[in-house]
Protein backbone atom coordinates (compact mmCIF):
# COMPACT_ATOMS: atom_id res chain seq x y z
CA UNK A 1 0.00 0.00 0.00
CA UNK A 2 1.18 3.30 -0.92
CA UNK A 3 0.63 6.06 1.70
CA UNK A 4 1.71 8.43 -0.47
CA UNK A 5 -1.94 8.52 -2.92
CA UNK A 6 -4.81 10.29 -2.79
CA UNK A 7 -8.13 8.11 -3.56
CA UNK A 8 -10.36 10.35 -5.95
CA UNK A 9 -14.06 10.94 -4.46
CA UNK A 10 -16.02 9.39 -7.24
CA UNK A 11 -17.40 6.84 -5.31
CA UNK A 12 -18.65 9.10 -3.40
CA UNK A 13 -20.84 11.57 -6.51
CA UNK A 14 -24.30 10.74 -7.04
CA UNK A 15 -26.34 12.07 -10.26
CA UNK A 16 -29.35 14.27 -9.11
CA UNK A 17 -31.97 14.83 -12.59
CA UNK A 18 -33.74 17.84 -13.46
CA UNK A 19 -37.19 17.96 -12.23
CA UNK A 20 -39.80 18.93 -14.62
CA UNK A 21 -42.09 21.98 -14.52
CA UNK A 22 -45.50 21.02 -13.85
CA UNK A 23 -48.17 23.09 -15.94
CA UNK A 24 -51.40 23.94 -14.02
CA UNK A 25 -54.38 21.54 -15.71
CA UNK A 26 -57.04 25.28 -15.21
CA UNK A 27 -54.69 26.91 -17.46
CA UNK A 28 -54.68 24.33 -20.12
CA UNK A 29 -58.20 24.36 -19.82
CA UNK A 30 -58.94 28.28 -20.81
CA UNK A 31 -59.90 28.81 -24.91
CA UNK A 32 -56.84 30.76 -26.84
CA UNK A 33 -59.78 33.36 -27.80
CA UNK A 34 -60.27 33.60 -23.85
CA UNK A 35 -56.78 34.21 -23.42
CA UNK A 36 -56.48 36.98 -26.19
CA UNK A 37 -59.30 38.87 -24.61
CA UNK A 38 -58.03 38.67 -21.52
CA UNK A 39 -54.06 39.99 -22.13
CA UNK A 40 -55.72 42.48 -24.51
CA UNK A 41 -57.57 43.64 -21.46
CA UNK A 42 -54.81 43.37 -19.47
CA UNK A 43 -53.32 45.55 -21.41
CA UNK A 44 -55.60 48.08 -21.75
CA UNK A 45 -55.92 47.90 -17.75
CA UNK A 46 -52.11 48.35 -17.69
CA UNK A 47 -52.55 51.62 -20.21
CA UNK A 48 -52.65 55.17 -18.64
CA UNK A 49 -53.58 58.11 -19.50
CA UNK A 50 -51.06 61.65 -19.88
CA UNK A 51 -53.97 63.86 -18.73
CA UNK A 52 -57.15 63.77 -15.36
CA UNK A 53 -60.07 66.14 -16.04
CA UNK A 54 -62.30 66.53 -13.29
CA UNK A 55 -65.81 64.47 -14.48
CA UNK A 56 -67.92 67.47 -13.20
CA UNK A 57 -66.76 70.17 -15.83
CA UNK A 58 -67.51 68.25 -18.89
CA UNK A 59 -70.66 67.67 -20.37
CA UNK A 60 -72.07 64.31 -21.02
CA UNK A 61 -74.85 62.85 -23.56
CA UNK A 62 -76.31 59.85 -25.11
CA UNK A 63 -76.25 59.24 -28.25
CA UNK A 64 -79.69 58.21 -29.63
CA UNK A 65 -81.87 57.08 -32.48
CA UNK A 66 -84.66 59.43 -33.94
CA UNK A 67 -86.17 62.59 -35.92
CA UNK A 68 -83.99 65.82 -36.40
CA UNK A 69 -84.97 69.11 -37.98
CA UNK A 70 -82.10 70.82 -38.85
CA UNK A 71 -83.29 74.62 -38.01
CA UNK A 72 -81.62 77.74 -37.28
CA UNK A 73 -81.82 80.62 -34.54
CA UNK A 74 -82.69 84.20 -35.34
CA UNK A 75 -83.61 86.80 -33.33
CA UNK A 76 -85.74 89.98 -34.89
CA UNK A 77 -88.99 92.75 -34.46
CA UNK A 78 -91.99 92.95 -35.28
CA UNK A 79 -92.74 95.69 -38.43
CA UNK A 80 -95.87 96.60 -40.33
CA UNK A 81 -96.66 94.50 -43.04
CA UNK A 82 -97.28 97.76 -44.93
CA UNK A 83 -95.90 100.84 -43.83
CA UNK A 84 -95.64 102.95 -47.10
CA UNK A 85 -92.97 106.25 -46.94
CA UNK A 86 -94.26 108.63 -48.59
CA UNK A 87 -92.65 110.96 -51.09
CA UNK A 88 -92.48 114.67 -52.50
CA UNK A 89 -93.63 115.29 -55.76
CA UNK A 90 -92.30 118.76 -56.08
CA UNK A 91 -89.71 120.86 -54.29
CA UNK A 92 -91.17 123.44 -51.94
CA UNK A 93 -91.66 124.41 -48.16
CA UNK A 94 -93.96 121.73 -46.36
CA UNK A 95 -96.29 122.32 -43.76
CA UNK A 96 -97.34 118.68 -41.13
CA UNK A 97 -101.25 118.76 -40.28
CA UNK A 98 -100.30 115.43 -38.19
CA UNK A 99 -98.10 114.40 -35.30
CA UNK A 100 -95.99 111.46 -34.91
CA UNK A 101 -97.98 108.62 -33.70
CA UNK A 102 -101.81 109.99 -34.11
CA UNK A 103 -104.34 107.46 -36.39
CA UNK A 104 -104.93 108.31 -39.20
CA UNK A 105 -107.47 107.31 -42.09
CA UNK A 106 -106.83 106.21 -45.93
CA UNK A 107 -107.26 109.61 -47.87
CA UNK A 108 -106.79 112.03 -44.85
CA UNK A 109 -104.42 114.75 -44.94
CA UNK A 110 -101.18 114.55 -43.69
CA UNK A 111 -99.21 117.48 -45.17
CA UNK A 112 -99.03 120.47 -48.13
CA UNK A 113 -95.75 121.03 -50.06
CA UNK A 114 -96.15 124.74 -50.90
CA UNK A 115 -94.35 125.46 -54.63
CA UNK A 116 -95.26 128.91 -56.01
CA UNK A 117 -93.54 128.36 -59.08
CA UNK A 118 -95.46 125.45 -59.78
CA UNK A 119 -98.66 127.48 -58.93
CA UNK A 120 -97.08 130.14 -61.70
CA UNK A 121 -96.23 127.60 -64.39
CA UNK A 122 -99.99 126.14 -63.91
CA UNK A 123 -101.17 129.71 -64.66
CA UNK A 124 -99.53 130.08 -67.70
CA UNK A 125 -100.38 127.03 -69.07
CA UNK A 126 -103.55 127.71 -68.69
CA UNK A 127 -103.48 131.08 -69.96
CA UNK A 128 -102.07 129.14 -73.41
CA UNK A 129 -104.32 126.90 -73.15
CA UNK A 130 -107.21 129.62 -73.14
CA UNK A 131 -105.51 131.52 -75.92
CA UNK A 132 -105.31 128.23 -78.32
CA UNK A 133 -109.07 127.58 -77.96
CA UNK A 134 -109.66 131.82 -78.65
CA UNK A 135 -107.66 131.10 -81.62
CA UNK A 136 -109.74 127.80 -82.87
CA UNK A 137 -112.71 129.90 -82.52
CA UNK A 138 -111.47 132.66 -84.40
CA UNK A 139 -110.18 130.21 -86.91
CA UNK A 140 -113.49 128.39 -87.02
CA UNK A 141 -115.71 131.93 -87.95
CA UNK A 142 -112.74 132.70 -90.93
CA UNK A 143 -113.01 129.32 -92.38
CA UNK A 144 -117.01 129.68 -92.30
CA UNK A 145 -116.84 133.00 -93.90
CA UNK A 146 -114.34 131.86 -96.60
CA UNK A 147 -116.87 128.74 -97.35
CA UNK A 148 -119.36 131.50 -97.82
CA UNK A 149 -117.50 133.20 -100.12
CA UNK A 150 -116.46 130.16 -101.95
CA UNK A 151 -120.54 129.46 -101.81
CA UNK A 152 -121.05 132.46 -103.37
CA UNK A 153 -118.57 132.23 -106.37
CA UNK A 154 -120.17 128.91 -107.02
CA UNK A 155 -123.55 129.91 -106.68
CA UNK A 156 -122.57 132.83 -109.37
CA UNK A 157 -121.05 130.38 -111.35
CA UNK A 158 -124.13 128.10 -111.27
CA UNK A 159 -126.45 131.28 -112.40
CA UNK A 160 -123.91 131.80 -115.14
CA UNK A 161 -124.13 127.99 -116.53
CA UNK A 162 -128.18 128.64 -116.37
CA UNK A 163 -128.14 131.56 -118.67
CA UNK A 164 -125.49 130.00 -120.92
CA UNK A 165 -127.49 127.17 -121.40
CA UNK A 166 -130.72 129.33 -121.84
CA UNK A 167 -128.80 131.81 -124.42
CA UNK A 168 -127.12 128.30 -126.15
CA UNK A 169 -131.46 126.96 -126.53
CA UNK A 170 -131.81 130.57 -127.97
CA UNK A 171 -129.40 130.48 -130.00
CA UNK A 172 -131.12 127.01 -131.69
CA UNK A 173 -133.80 127.95 -132.27
CA UNK A 174 -132.90 131.04 -133.80
CA UNK A 175 -130.18 129.54 -136.12
CA UNK A 176 -132.87 126.90 -137.04
CA UNK A 177 -134.89 130.04 -138.04
CA UNK A 178 -132.54 131.29 -140.12
CA UNK A 179 -132.38 134.59 -137.57
CA UNK A 180 -129.01 134.00 -136.56
CA UNK A 181 -125.33 133.76 -138.02
CA UNK A 182 -123.93 130.48 -137.14
CA UNK A 183 -121.11 132.27 -135.67
CA UNK A 184 -123.05 133.77 -133.18
CA UNK A 185 -124.09 130.15 -132.27
CA UNK A 186 -120.98 128.91 -132.10
CA UNK A 187 -120.18 131.80 -129.39
CA UNK A 188 -123.09 130.54 -127.23
CA UNK A 189 -121.66 127.51 -127.23
CA UNK A 190 -118.61 128.62 -126.42
CA UNK A 191 -119.87 130.59 -123.35
CA UNK A 192 -122.01 127.35 -121.67
CA UNK A 193 -119.01 125.53 -121.99
CA UNK A 194 -116.81 128.13 -120.30
CA UNK A 195 -120.00 128.58 -117.88
CA UNK A 196 -119.37 124.70 -117.52
CA UNK A 197 -115.76 124.90 -116.50
CA UNK A 198 -116.22 127.72 -114.45
CA UNK A 199 -118.93 125.87 -111.83
CA UNK A 200 -116.88 122.33 -111.86
CA UNK A 201 -113.71 124.79 -110.72
CA UNK A 202 -116.46 126.61 -108.50
CA UNK A 203 -117.40 123.60 -107.27
CA UNK A 204 -114.09 121.77 -106.47
CA UNK A 205 -112.94 124.88 -104.90
CA UNK A 206 -115.82 124.57 -102.65
CA UNK A 207 -115.17 121.04 -101.48
CA UNK A 208 -111.64 121.87 -101.16
CA UNK A 209 -112.58 124.99 -98.44
CA UNK A 210 -114.46 121.89 -96.80
CA UNK A 211 -111.86 119.54 -96.25
CA UNK A 212 -108.89 122.55 -95.34
CA UNK A 213 -111.65 123.74 -92.85
CA UNK A 214 -111.73 120.27 -91.61
CA UNK A 215 -107.96 119.92 -91.66
CA UNK A 216 -107.33 123.05 -89.37
CA UNK A 217 -110.09 122.58 -87.10
CA UNK A 218 -108.58 119.22 -86.20
CA UNK A 219 -105.21 120.56 -86.32
CA UNK A 220 -105.72 122.95 -83.42
CA UNK A 221 -108.50 120.58 -81.56
CA UNK A 222 -105.28 118.75 -81.17
CA UNK A 223 -102.74 121.71 -80.00
CA UNK A 224 -106.07 122.26 -77.91
CA UNK A 225 -105.63 118.69 -76.14
CA UNK A 226 -102.05 118.59 -76.48
CA UNK A 227 -101.80 121.51 -74.37
CA UNK A 228 -104.97 120.39 -71.91
CA UNK A 229 -102.70 117.63 -70.96
CA UNK A 230 -99.90 119.99 -69.68
CA UNK A 231 -102.56 121.79 -67.42
CA UNK A 232 -103.78 118.45 -66.33
CA UNK A 233 -100.64 117.09 -65.42
CA UNK A 234 -99.94 120.16 -63.63
CA UNK A 235 -102.84 120.33 -61.96
CA UNK A 236 -102.04 117.06 -61.03
CA UNK A 237 -98.48 117.72 -59.84
CA UNK A 238 -100.28 120.68 -57.52
CA UNK A 239 -102.56 118.39 -56.34
CA UNK A 240 -99.78 115.56 -54.89
CA UNK A 241 -98.70 118.59 -53.15
CA UNK A 242 -101.52 117.46 -50.81
CA UNK A 243 -100.13 114.70 -48.55
CA UNK A 244 -102.96 112.35 -47.98
CA UNK A 245 -102.75 108.85 -46.12
CA UNK A 246 -102.48 105.39 -48.42
CA UNK A 247 -103.79 103.44 -45.66
CA UNK A 248 -105.84 104.20 -42.50
CA UNK A 249 -103.29 103.59 -39.92
CA UNK A 250 -100.92 105.42 -37.52
CA UNK A 251 -98.70 108.16 -38.67
CA UNK A 252 -95.07 107.18 -38.17
CA UNK A 253 -92.33 109.26 -38.21
CA UNK A 254 -91.38 112.98 -39.86
CA UNK A 255 -88.19 111.93 -42.10
CA UNK A 256 -88.06 116.14 -42.07
CA UNK A 257 -88.43 119.10 -40.00
CA UNK A 258 -91.84 121.19 -40.05
CA UNK A 259 -91.73 124.10 -42.35
CA UNK A 260 -88.18 122.95 -44.07
CA UNK A 261 -87.15 123.09 -47.51
CA UNK A 262 -87.86 119.96 -49.28
CA UNK A 263 -86.74 118.75 -52.97
CA UNK A 264 -88.53 116.29 -55.22
CA UNK A 265 -88.33 112.64 -54.54
CA UNK A 266 -87.29 113.36 -50.85
CA UNK A 267 -88.49 111.35 -48.09
CA UNK A 268 -91.46 112.65 -45.71
CA UNK A 269 -93.07 110.54 -43.84
CA UNK A 270 -94.09 107.20 -42.83
CA UNK A 271 -97.55 105.54 -42.57
CA UNK A 272 -98.20 102.11 -40.66
CA UNK A 273 -100.87 99.80 -41.43
CA UNK A 274 -101.84 98.35 -38.37
CA UNK A 275 -103.98 95.50 -39.56
CA UNK A 276 -101.37 93.18 -40.61
CA UNK A 277 -97.46 92.17 -39.37
CA UNK A 278 -94.87 90.58 -39.93
CA UNK A 279 -91.95 89.62 -38.41
CA UNK A 280 -88.43 90.39 -39.88
CA UNK A 281 -85.67 88.42 -38.77
CA UNK A 282 -81.79 88.63 -39.18
CA UNK A 283 -80.20 85.56 -39.95
CA UNK A 284 -76.42 85.12 -40.06
CA UNK A 285 -74.68 85.06 -43.56
CA UNK A 286 -73.65 81.40 -43.60
CA UNK A 287 -77.40 80.09 -43.54
CA UNK A 288 -77.98 82.53 -46.36
CA UNK A 289 -78.47 79.58 -48.81
CA UNK A 290 -80.25 77.58 -46.95
CA UNK A 291 -83.20 80.29 -46.94
CA UNK A 292 -86.02 79.45 -49.00
CA UNK A 293 -89.31 81.20 -49.57
CA UNK A 294 -92.14 79.14 -47.79
CA UNK A 295 -90.26 77.72 -45.26
CA UNK A 296 -91.91 77.34 -42.29
CA UNK A 297 -90.82 79.40 -39.52
CA UNK A 298 -91.92 79.52 -35.31
CA UNK A 299 -92.14 82.54 -33.85
CA UNK A 300 -91.88 83.52 -29.98
CA UNK A 301 -93.01 86.49 -29.13
CA UNK A 302 -92.94 86.81 -25.16
CA UNK A 303 -95.19 83.66 -24.02
CA UNK A 304 -97.04 83.50 -27.20
CA UNK A 305 -96.01 80.98 -30.47
CA UNK A 306 -97.17 81.41 -33.42
CA UNK A 307 -96.18 80.31 -37.08
CA UNK A 308 -95.28 81.44 -40.30
CA UNK A 309 -93.70 81.13 -43.18
CA UNK A 310 -91.10 83.04 -44.91
CA UNK A 311 -92.18 85.80 -47.09
CA UNK A 312 -89.21 87.42 -48.73
CA UNK A 313 -85.28 87.18 -48.19
CA UNK A 314 -83.48 90.67 -49.04
CA UNK A 315 -81.10 90.09 -51.98
CA UNK A 316 -77.96 91.74 -50.36
CA UNK A 317 -76.07 90.81 -46.84
CA UNK A 318 -75.84 94.09 -44.33
CA UNK A 319 -73.33 93.75 -41.41
CA UNK A 320 -72.73 89.88 -42.06
CA UNK A 321 -76.47 89.16 -41.80
CA UNK A 322 -79.22 88.82 -44.06
CA UNK A 323 -82.75 89.77 -43.37
CA UNK A 324 -85.56 87.72 -44.16
CA UNK A 325 -89.82 88.71 -43.63
CA UNK A 326 -92.10 86.37 -42.14
CA UNK A 327 -95.51 86.22 -42.70
CA UNK A 328 -97.90 85.05 -40.40
CA UNK A 329 -99.82 82.27 -40.32
CA UNK A 330 -101.78 82.44 -36.97
CA UNK A 331 -105.18 84.75 -36.45
CA UNK A 332 -103.52 85.66 -32.96
CA UNK A 333 -100.95 87.66 -34.61
CA UNK A 334 -103.55 90.38 -34.91
CA UNK A 335 -102.17 91.44 -31.00
CA UNK A 336 -98.61 92.11 -31.93
CA UNK A 337 -97.18 95.60 -31.52
CA UNK A 338 -94.99 97.39 -33.70
CA UNK A 339 -90.94 96.63 -33.10
CA UNK A 340 -91.40 94.17 -30.48
CA UNK A 341 -88.26 91.56 -29.52
CA UNK A 342 -88.96 88.10 -30.93
CA UNK A 343 -87.02 85.37 -31.22
CA UNK A 344 -87.00 82.53 -34.24
CA UNK A 345 -86.82 79.25 -35.17
CA UNK A 346 -86.69 78.27 -38.93
CA UNK A 347 -87.17 74.64 -40.09
CA UNK A 348 -84.73 73.96 -43.01
CA UNK A 349 -84.85 70.50 -43.00
CA UNK A 350 -87.02 67.24 -41.30
CA UNK A 351 -84.81 63.79 -41.40
CA UNK A 352 -86.14 60.89 -39.89
CA UNK A 353 -84.34 58.21 -38.06
CA UNK A 354 -81.20 59.09 -37.39
CA UNK A 355 -78.52 58.80 -34.80
CA UNK A 356 -77.98 62.03 -33.31
CA UNK A 357 -76.50 63.68 -29.73
CA UNK A 358 -76.95 66.78 -28.04
CA UNK A 359 -75.40 69.84 -29.53
CA UNK A 360 -72.47 71.57 -28.20
CA UNK A 361 -69.24 73.09 -28.30
CA UNK A 362 -67.54 69.82 -28.94
CA UNK A 363 -68.80 70.22 -32.88
CA UNK A 364 -66.93 73.38 -33.18
CA UNK A 365 -63.82 72.62 -31.34
CA UNK A 366 -63.34 69.05 -33.21
CA UNK A 367 -63.94 70.39 -36.12
CA UNK A 368 -67.01 68.37 -36.80
CA UNK A 369 -64.47 65.42 -37.31
CA UNK A 370 -63.11 64.29 -33.43
CA UNK A 371 -65.21 63.40 -30.41
CA UNK A 372 -64.01 61.54 -27.16
CA UNK A 373 -66.12 59.01 -25.94
CA UNK A 374 -66.39 57.97 -22.18
CA UNK A 375 -65.91 54.14 -21.36
CA UNK A 376 -65.95 53.97 -17.02
CA UNK A 377 -63.50 56.52 -16.19
CA UNK A 378 -61.49 57.34 -19.32
CA UNK A 379 -62.84 59.79 -22.28
CA UNK A 380 -61.34 58.12 -25.64
CA UNK A 381 -60.76 59.81 -28.49
CA UNK A 382 -62.41 58.81 -31.26
CA UNK A 383 -62.77 59.86 -35.31
CA UNK A 384 -65.89 60.85 -36.10
CA UNK A 385 -68.38 62.26 -38.84
CA UNK A 386 -70.90 65.17 -37.71
CA UNK A 387 -73.53 65.79 -40.59
CA UNK A 388 -76.89 68.13 -39.97
CA UNK A 389 -76.64 70.15 -36.95
CA UNK A 390 -79.97 72.28 -35.81
CA UNK A 391 -80.32 74.19 -32.92
CA UNK A 392 -80.17 71.25 -30.27
CA UNK A 393 -79.03 68.52 -31.97
CA UNK A 394 -75.97 66.99 -34.06
CA UNK A 395 -76.68 64.41 -36.56
CA UNK A 396 -73.51 61.26 -36.40
CA UNK A 397 -73.19 59.75 -39.65
CA UNK A 398 -70.14 57.76 -38.65
CA UNK A 399 -67.92 56.92 -35.54
CA UNK A 400 -70.94 56.17 -32.94
CA UNK A 401 -73.78 53.77 -31.99
CA UNK A 402 -76.81 53.99 -30.34
CA UNK A 403 -76.13 54.11 -26.58
CA UNK A 404 -72.64 55.67 -26.46
CA UNK A 405 -71.73 58.58 -24.07
CA UNK A 406 -69.43 61.20 -25.63
CA UNK A 407 -68.14 64.22 -23.77
CA UNK A 408 -69.65 67.42 -25.45
CA UNK A 409 -68.62 70.42 -24.20
CA UNK A 410 -65.21 72.48 -25.31
CA UNK A 411 -62.78 69.78 -26.41
CA UNK A 412 -59.63 72.50 -26.02
CA UNK A 413 -59.08 71.01 -22.73
CA UNK A 414 -57.97 67.49 -23.97
CA UNK A 415 -55.03 69.31 -25.64
CA UNK A 416 -55.87 66.78 -28.21
CA UNK A 417 -54.96 63.55 -26.02
CA UNK A 418 -55.54 60.21 -26.81
CA UNK A 419 -56.65 58.98 -23.40
CA UNK A 420 -58.38 60.95 -20.42
CA UNK A 421 -58.76 59.91 -17.55
CA UNK A 422 -62.39 61.45 -15.83
CA UNK A 423 -62.21 61.41 -11.95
Amino acid sequence: MNSGSIQSTSTQDRVIAKPKRRINGWLLAIPPVLLATGFFLWQQAGSHAGLVVPRQQVQMAIVQRGDLIRDIAAQGRIVAANAPTLYSQEAGQIEFFKQPGESVIAGELLARISSPALESLLQQQQAVLSVLQADAERSALQAREQQLDMEQVMNTAQVNLLAARRELQRAQQSIEMGVIRKLDFDVAQDRLTQAELEFDHASRKVELAKDKLTFEQQSRLQDIQRQGLVVAELSRKLQALDITAPVTGQLGNWLVEQQSHVLAGQMLLTVIDLSRYEAELHVAESYARDLLPGMAVEITVGNQQLSGQISYIAPEVRNNQVSARVRFADSEAQSLRQSQRVSARVLLEHKQDVLKIARGDFVASGGGRVAYQVLDNQAIKKPVELGALSVQWVEVLSGAVEGDQWIISNLAEFKDEARVNLN
